[in-house]
């Protein structure tokens, strides 16, 4: 594996919990305070949670988590570790995807789409084989990043907000075009990886069309006048 594309598989992780910490700090008092608090501690557990990593598969000659865990003599408490992490985060995972699909449809509550997400979850690590998930952290990656660029541009560049829309048309083809150009970036190692250039690229894309829309929007205004 090359550099950039560690770096890649490091950077998919925390793009992928954006949504789920959008989804606990929706309705925070105060936003910023939670943004930014969510933010560094994630940072810091994750650098954290690095560092440990790093250092027992220097230690071990291994980067097997079972063999880590052997070596270090924790036995069954390294199963629990195990366990009990992989329960409490699938529990942030589920209850996040309950609330995401709780906006699509009205139909169900977030507590019954999250109870179905956890069940088909379930079902799903049973079907499939789960030692190698890099493929599955690469799609992760093209979905996320352009998705951050263009809300990034949308909100704090352009200053708009399309939560009264069922659907942002143009901000979507934007989106689909930053996740071709992702896959794209795939096929070229970059020491920085895939993501940075991606959201560059999908960001400028999103800015220059949402002055399109805007100056478009101003003109009809001015034609109906």
């Amino acid at each position: 594996m090359s550099f950039g594309a560690a770096v890649e598989l490091a950077v998919s992780m925390p793009l992928s919990w954006l949504p789920c910490i959008g989804d606990y700090t929706r309705e925070a008092e105060k936003p910023f305070a939670a943004t930014l608090v969510s933010t560094v501690v994630y940072s810091l557990v994750s650098i954290w949670m690095f560092v440990i990593g790093m250092g027992a598969s220097l230690y071990t000659g291994s980067s097997d988590i079972a063999g880590i865990m052997t070596a270090a003599g924790l036995g069954v408490a390294g199963l629990l570790v195990i366990v009990f992490s992989t329960v409490t985060t699938t529990f942030l995972d589920a209850e996040s995807a309950g609330i995401s699909a709780e906006s699509l449809t009205g139909r169900f509550t977030g507590k019954q789409m999250a109870a179905a997400a956890a069940i088909l979850g379930t079902i799903l690590s049973m079907c499939f084989v789960m030692d190698d998930i890099t493929n599955f952290l690469f799609f992760i990656g093209s979905v996320f990043a352009p998705m951050a660029a263009v809300m990034i541009v949308h909100f704090f560049l352009l200053h708009r907000d399309s939560g009264e829309e069922a659907v942002d048309v143009p901000n979507l083809v934007v989106w689909l075009v930053g996740f071709v150009l992702y896959r794209i970036l795939m096929r070229i190692d970059i020491p920085v990886g895939n993501t940075l250039p991606d959201m560059l690229a999908t960001g400028v894309i999103a800015f220059a069309a949402g002055k399109a829309r805007h100056r478009k929007k101003q003109r009809k205004t001015a034609a109906e006048r």
